[in-house]
């Protein structure tokens, strides 16, 4: 059973359960876009509508969403992959800084 379903079933569970499963959902976003910033050494990832995605997700609770996504956007053409990829991480960290403490994911950033 996944986690949306299991936290639908909780008596009582009203928003904070919502916001649980949401919270779970940007934390994974968050997640993938720092396992892009490795991917980019070997692939090239302007193609992956997983990470797209992740990134238009993430991006929806920053305040500067955006202009990082446009950032994340133009990094990814970076033919140098080393640069490609520090770039990435600076953009995916100032994800992370910009939602703060909403979210805890394995990563941890």
């Amino acid at each position: 059973m996944d986690r949306e379903k299991q936290l639908g079933n909780v008596a009582f569970g009203g928003a904070w359960s919502e916001q649980i499963a949401g919270d779970e959902a940007l934390a994974a976003a968050l997640d993938r876009l720092d396992k892009a910033v490795k991917d980019t050494l070997y692939e090239d990832l302007r193609g992956f509508d997983e990470v797209r995605q992740a990134l238009a997700f993430a991006c929806e609770w920053h305040p500067k969403g955006d202009m990082l996504a446009h950032a994340w956007g133009k990094a990814l053409g970076l033919t140098n992959a080393g640069l490609r990829s520090a770039e990435l991480r600076r953009i995916a960290g100032a994800l992370r800084a910009g939602i703060g403490a909403r979210i805890r994911s394995s990563s941890g950033g």
